[in-house]
Parts: structure tokens; C-alpha cells; sequence
């Protein structure tokens, strides 16, 4: 409907009421959300330096603008190479992986992480090696493990430990150690 004092076009008023909808206005639901990325080296948000911050699609910024974005916003870790800057890894809150990392995790362990277990990774949970600390939710600390042996690791002294790769160390309780390394899942390309 227009009213009488309405001067927008037809195209106008569409555009705003599509606007309007995707922004939750008419819904109820909470206004979009602004995502406003700064880098800025750890030192630098800590105050112990003044060097500045990166606004992505603008800039540089002075450090104390970058810290007080910062101090207002929702955190997230991303590691970079030290040499050429560029992004290696990005820190995960949440408990469950997403489903890229899931994915990953099951193609590389292909089956139960524990010795002998042949349960395919698909039916298995992923388990953090080490307990949940807010950022270790990466395919280095997480393995393939059917239920039973998911269970076993929580209630018995049969001890597992994960190096780099998907290598799985199991330590019975009696202290035999024994590993479990990748299967690979195509054939190895011609040497260089």
C-alpha cells in the first residue's frame, strides 16, 4: 500500500521492504549483524606495543582504534605464517567441529582411531584427544572413535594421546604403548 504522503516508486518501496526482510524489521526477529574485521598482533591488543591494526577493505588503523573494536567485539584466532603473513590456521570455538573439519577428520582416519577397530569413520563420533579448551576443536585433537571405544577412553585407564598427521598413541593400562598411524586413501604421486 501507499500512502498519500509516499513519494518512493513502486521499485523503491520493493527494494525497501526486501531490505526490510532481510534485516528481520518486519519479523521481529534481531537486526542484521555488522562483521567488522581488525587483525592486530596479540602485543598490540595487550597494549605492550603500538603497532597498527589492519581494518579489512581499508587499512591500517591506529592501535588504540583497534583496541577499542576489539574490546566490543567477538574474538577469533587466526594464526599466520611469520614470514609471509599469510593465513595457516583459524581458532575454533565451538565444541562441535563444522562439517568441512568433520569431513576431513573421517576421510583421514577412515575407521575407528583404535587399535584394531574396523568401524567405519562415518558411524563414529569425533573426540577431542584432549579435554575442550574453547580452542582446540582442530583435526589435530580430534579422532574418529566408534561409541564403545569413545566410552572406553572415558571410563577406563586406557590412556590416548594424538600427535600431528592423525597418529594415534594408545597406552594400555598397563603401559604397553601402541600407534596407529593414517591409512592412505589414494596412491602416493610420482617422487619429484
Amino acid at each position: 500500500a501507499r500512502g498519500l504522503d509516499d513519494e518512493r516508486t513502486m521499485d523503491q518501496r520493493r527494494a525497501d521492504v526486501a531490505f526490510d526482510l532481510l534485516m528481520g524489521k518486519e519479523t521481529g526477529a534481531p537486526q542484521g549483524e555488522v562483521k567488522v574485521l581488525v587483525t592486530l598482533p596479540a602485543t598490540t591488543l595487550m597494549g605492550m606495543d603500538q603497532e597498527p591494526g589492519m581494518l579489512a577493505g581499508y587499512g591500517p588503523i591506529p592501535a588504540d582504534v583497534a583496541r577499542d573494536i576489539a574490546a566490543g567485539g567477538t574474538w577469533k584466532r587466526i594464526l599466520t605464517d611469520p614470514v609471509t603473513g599469510v593465513a595457516v590456521d583459524v581458532g575454533r570455538t565451538n565444541y562441535r567441529p563444522s562439517a568441512a573439519l568433520a569431513d576431513l577428520v573421517r576421510a583421514r582416519d577412515v575407521t575407528c582411531v583404535a587399535i584394531g577397530c574396523r568401524q567405519p569413520a562415518h558411524r563414529c563420533d569425533l573426540d577431542h584427544c584432549e579435554p575442550f579448551d574453547g580452542m582446540n576443536t582442530v583435526a589435530d585433537d580430534l579422532g574418529a572413535k566408534c561409541r564403545r571405544h569413545h566410552v572406553m577412553k572415558h571410563h577406563t585407564r586406557w590412556k590416548r594421546t594424538q600427535l600431528p598427521g592423525g597418529i594415534h598413541i594408545w597406552t594400555t593400562p598397563m603401559g604397553r604403548t601402541y600407534v596407529r598411524e593414517p591409512e592412505p586413501i589414494a596412491d602416493p604421486g610420482p617422487p619429484f
